[in-house]
């Protein structure tokens, strides 16, 4: 008789494995290998349907086939770790990046990684909104010097491929136009100042601004950075909209 330790990882890789393994588990009407090939095609099925939920998009553009058959590879090289199915495919994303039958669709592993950050986003713990009187309070030659968070939901992605775009194109039941997918890229913001996650796209300014902020840069050192990317940059309009926009929740020296 196994220990439990070598049972546990024989039960494990049957579960991921699609070659029958028997084990010895009780019989009562099914043998152990079929009882084992119901709860393995259980387990594909619940993550197939997680990977189905959280990235409708990409099955859209690819249609039925070809994203279970990506699904099923990817469920096969990553075993869920967790019993919250809602952590389940962040790393689904680059898995298409480096999936051969996606090499034609270079865009694709951009746009699930779009998926994949509004998720995160949207069950992202609640935030406090920023303290404008303290704010206002702290004297004019400390300003440069002052740090900033953000909101725990608020997150950057930055792609070569237009994928806001593609996204928005995909909520349309019946779309008019053609798709464009050699558009330029697109550096997309995600938020969460409510209920509702938002997202909006970012000038080169606003996303050089914010990574540094987010970084733990001084206010002085992000306003370098973002002037340097985009000339024209307003800092003062723009550091107003992301604290409106509740991006900036709180400071520090």
């Amino acid at each position: 008789m196994p220990s439990l330790p070598e049972l546990q990882h024989r039960f494990a890789h049957a579960l991921r494995e699609p070659e029958a393994v028997e084990l010895p588990l009780r019989a009562n009407g099914l043998s152990g290998v079929r009882r084992l090939q119901v709860y393995r095609n259980n387990i594909q099925s619940a993550l197939l349907a997680a990977l189905q939920a959280v990235y409708p998009v990409t099955r859209r553009l690819v249609e039925d086939e070809f994203f279970t058959a990506a699904a099923h590879a990817y469920i096969r090289a990553n075993p869920s770790h967790t019993g919250n199915i809602q952590e389940y495919g962040g790393a689904f994303p680059l898995f298409l990046d480096d999936y051969a039958p996606a090499a034609t669709l270079p865009y694709l592993g951009d746009v699930a990684a779009l998926e994949w950050r509004r998720l995160q986003t949207a069950v992202a713990r609640p935030h406090v909104p920023m303290d404008l009187e303290a704010l206002a309070a702290v004297p004019a030659e400390l300003q440069p010097a002052l740090h900033f968070h953000h909101q725990p939901a608020a997150r950057m992605l930055c792609s070569r491929f237009p994928i806001l775009s593609i996204w928005e194109y995909c909520q349309q039941e019946e779309p008019q136009e053609t798709l464009q997918l050699e558009g330029p890229g697109e550096s997309v913001l995600f938020a969460r100042p409510a209920l509702d996650v938002y997202m909006r796209r970012l000038t080169p300014g606003e996303c050089r601004f914010l990574t540094a902020l987010s970084r733990g840069d001084t206010f002085e050192v992000a306003c370098r950075e973002a002037l340097e990317a985009e000339p024209g940059f307003d800092v003062e309009r723009q550091f107003a909209n992301l604290v409106q926009e509740e991006i900036l929740t709180g400071f520090y020296l």
